[in-house]
């Protein structure tokens, strides 16, 4: 058995580059059972003193192995790490082509190019079908005669987007409207704009429910 302990740690000890050095005494005393380790030159490494071999097999294998960790350390930290390979970019894909409108909205203001409405209100349809009629109104200094009163037969909404006026509906007192204002007439009650302002023309939003 001892043999092959021996035999084990000089084979270990040679492939580290060191030479086995084994206790030649056979009988207990001394360094008997003991080993140590020498460099190719023959000097002494590991377990060898002036009195003569000191370690033990289970000394002299943790010192080989730990040997062969340093070297492996040694080895691995000296080793440059390869480049890793540069990705290479990815296509760009080509855009897709924005589908063609099937239509041109209109864009139309309502407060723009008015007609003068001078000497009489001008009226302007915006819209009309079946059960409704939107109409645009400018007016400057216009008012409603006091016997011709105005009178739907259908309920009307009013919106004054610019300028100014006064509006009765009978049985009720004078309203002045500003932009923004809007009022629900029903049908058939007779109304007056009493006033509108002579300045700047007065703009109407008419929407006519049957």
């Amino acid at each position: 058995m001892a043999n092959q302990i021996t035999e084990h740690l000089r084979e270990m000890a040679t492939n580290r580059g060191l030479k086995l050095v084994a206790s030649r005494r056979r009988k207990p005393g001394g360094d008997f059972g003991k080993y140590g380790l020498n460099d190719a030159r023959g000097e002494p490494v590991f377990g060898i003193n002036k009195e003569g071999l000191t370690a033990d097999a289970p000394a002299i294998e943790d010192y080989l192995r730990g040997a062969t960790s340093n070297a492996w350390s040694k080895s691995a930290g000296s080793a440059k790490p390869r480049p890793k390979p540069k990705a290479e970019p990815e296509a760009k894909a080509a855009p897709r082509p924005k589908p063609k409108p099937r239509f041109k909205v209109k864009v139309e203001n309502l407060l723009t190019r008015l007609p003068a409405a001078k000497r009489a209100e001008a009226f302007t349809e915006l819209l009309a079908r079946p059960g409704i009629r939107i109409e645009r109104i400018v007016s400057r200094g216009q008012a409603t005669p006091e016997d011709a009163p105005m009178m739907q037969a259908q309920d009307e909404w009013v919106l004054l987007l610019e300028g100014a006026a006064g509006l009765r509906i009978a049985d009720s007192n004078e309203v002045t409207l500003h932009a923004g204002d809007h009022v629900w007439i029903a049908a058939g009650q007779k109304h007056w704009v009493t006033w509108t302002a002579r300045d700047r023309p007065t703009v109407w939003l008419a929407v006519h429910l049957d």
